[in-house]
């Protein structure tokens, strides 16, 4: 093979390589393995340098050499989060680590059946923005189920003081969010991060993990044949499952928004309809006429009723009335309808009766009715109605007014009736 060749190969090589990882991106979390926890540090950084915030604190503070941990509450929260990574135990780490998305509960929840444990875990740390949080740097080792050789590599987490002066991990900054953008990160974080990962320290440590990390590969064929091609098509289809679970939950919840509405609407209508029944009244058709849809003489033709039929009138509208059809709210022509005697006699005798206050009557007062009476919502005979009471069914006085009407209960509504027409 000639040097041209061998060149070539190597190119191709190494733009397959490029290309999986470019495709794996996004479903590689740090503290897996090197490939995927190194690379988490340069996703979606541009591979030129960034315009930066050159705050004497954020230099003084990236720039220094690593810290070996000694901190005993920093190294159990990290502890605590790698064994409930490992168990999937998501509950515990949304306590210690948020915000934690939905779907990066369920990828800790599918990528956790795959391991066993995280081993050997030292702890660096550097300042964060603040004197009271970390930029925090793990080497780990992960043990796969039923695979021998652990993975080397390094992980990643932005560590803050909360209000209680508790640690806890601002997974905002965590590899998940970095490569999905689910949360929006700070500048301030994200620059002093870009300014964090560039320091030769950090790549001094990721060289030898690397050499670590292809080391383990070499020695262990199912770890290379896991890393290879197990864990991709995983991934690839947890990410195929997982958008597939997210547009049926939300073709549910648009579902059962639907089906909230349409009954919403039914209530009302059922609610209104049954007000139009309390308030409804009788009359007789005096003359053949036409039933339309709608309160016009244009709108359909739905049949017609004969002089002498009886029927329930819910209201009106405009030179119709609302009645009764077979079951169905229809129109008819007022000019078509006498509207039945009680009614007429009781509406008279409202607008007729002089205004005179014939006394009062004492509150709690049950009355039989004699006659039909309308009762309105308000103390005018041109108000709407409330209720028809019929002669024998009793009212129960509220309170009586000296502009001669009282205020009734029926049973559970209430509204005024002329007070002459109660004694």
């Amino acid at each position: 093979m000639n040097l041209q060749d061998l060149k070539t190969k190597i190119k191709n090589g190494a733009l397959v390589c490029a290309e999986f990882i470019y495709r794996y991106r996004r479903y590689f979390l740090a503290g897996c393995i090197f490939v995927a926890m190194v690379l988490v540090l340069f996703l979606g950084t541009s591979s030129e340098p960034k315009e930066e915030k050159s705050s004497a604190k954020t230099n003084t503070s990236v720039t220094k050499k690593f810290k070996k941990n000694n901190n005993t509450e920093l190294e159990a929260l990290i502890n605590d989060y790698y064994v409930a990574y490992a168990d999937g135990d998501t509950e515990t780490i949304s306590s210690i680590a948020t915000p934690v998305s939905d779907q990066e509960i369920s990828y800790i929840k599918f990528y956790s059946a795959y391991i066993d444990s995280f081993n050997n875990i030292k702890i660096y740390t550097k300042q964060g923005l603040t004197s009271d949080s970390y930029l925090v740097t793990t080497e780990v080792e992960l043990k796969y189920a039923d695979i021998d050789t652990a993975a080397p590599g390094l992980d990643f987490f932005y560590v803050e003081t909360n209000d209680d002066g508790k640690l806890f991990i601002n997974n905002t900054y965590g590899s998940f969010n970095q490569n999905n953008n689910i949360y929006e990160m700070d500048s301030e974080v994200s620059d002093l991060i870009s300014v964090f990962i560039r320091q030769q320290d950090l790549l001094d440590m990721e060289a030898e993990i690397q050499d670590a990390y292809t080391k383990a590969l070499e020695s262990d064929s199912a770890l290379n044949t896991f890393m290879s091609e197990t864990l991709p098509d995983a991934h690839a289809k947890w990410h195929t499952d997982y958008d597939a679970e997210v547009a049926a939950a939300e073709e549910a919840a648009k579902k059962a928004e639907e089906e909230a509405a349409a009954a919403a609407e039914e209530e009302a209508k059922a609610a209104a309809e049954a007000e139009e029944e309390a308030n409804s009244y009788s009359g007789t058709i005096n003359a053949k006429a036409n039933v339309r849809e709608a309160a016009d003489k244009s709108s359909n033709k739905l049949g017609s009723v004969t002089s002498g039929t009886v029927i329930k009138i819910y209201g009106e509208e405009g030179d119709f009335y609302k009645f009764d059809y077979n079951g169905t709210r229809a129109y008819i022509t007022k000019d078509a309808v006498t509207l039945d005697s009680a009614d007429n006699t009781e509406e008279t005798t409202e607008e007729t009766t002089e205004s005179t206050n014939t006394g009062s009557l004492a509150e709690g007062t049950e009355i039989t009715l004699d006659s039909t009476i309308n009762i309105r919502s308000q103390m005018d005979t041109s108000s709407s109605k409330v209720a028809v009471a019929y002669a024998g069914e009793k009212v129960k006085v509220v309170m009586s007014y000296a502009e001669g009407w009282t205020k009734v209960k029926y049973g559970k509504k209430e509204g005024y009736i002329r007070t002459d027409l109660l004694q």
